[in-house]
Formats: C-alpha cells, structure tokens, sequence
C-alpha cells in the first residue's frame, strides 16, 4: 500500500502540464509553451498566434511531454 501511494505521488510531482500560450515582443505575436518558455512559432497577427495555439492544446503532437528542440524556434511567418 505504502509503495503505491509513493510511486503515484512521484508521477504526478514531476510531470507538469504542457500549456501554450500567446505573448507579444513588439510587432510580432509568439505561441510560448510552457513550463519550458520555448518559442514555438512567431506570427505578424495575433489571431494566427491564437489558432496555432488552441490547436496544438487541444491536439497535443506529443500528449504530455513538450515539443522537440528541433520543432521549435523563432520561426518567422513571411507575408508578401
């Protein structure tokens, strides 16, 4: 009984939640995720910003672990 209550206690103090958030840095509208504060995409309008990051929350690529390093970065969204 003691060891289950342990190991349930274990799991759920070191996963915490992956959220997504967006944030503004001047001109441009990041989706940060969170606990990591990653930049995952930066966007010129914020409702762009606001899409990717409802998808992603609600459809999470990788359940609950964050993004790979290599899928994210200060990707710029090019407008012509």
């Amino acid at each position: 009984m003691e060891r289950t209550r342990l190991m349930r206690n274990f799991r759920t103090s070191k996963f915490k939640k992956v959220k997504y958030f967006v944030n503004q840095n001047g001109e441009r509208w990041e989706v940060v995720e969170f606990p990591t504060n990653d930049i995952v995409y930066s966007f010129h309008t914020k409702e762009e910003a606001e899409l990717l990051s409802e998808q992603i929350t609600k459809n999470k690529p990788f359940g609950d672990r964050p993004l790979p390093k290599f899928m994210k970065g200060s990707r710029i969204d090019i407008v012509e």
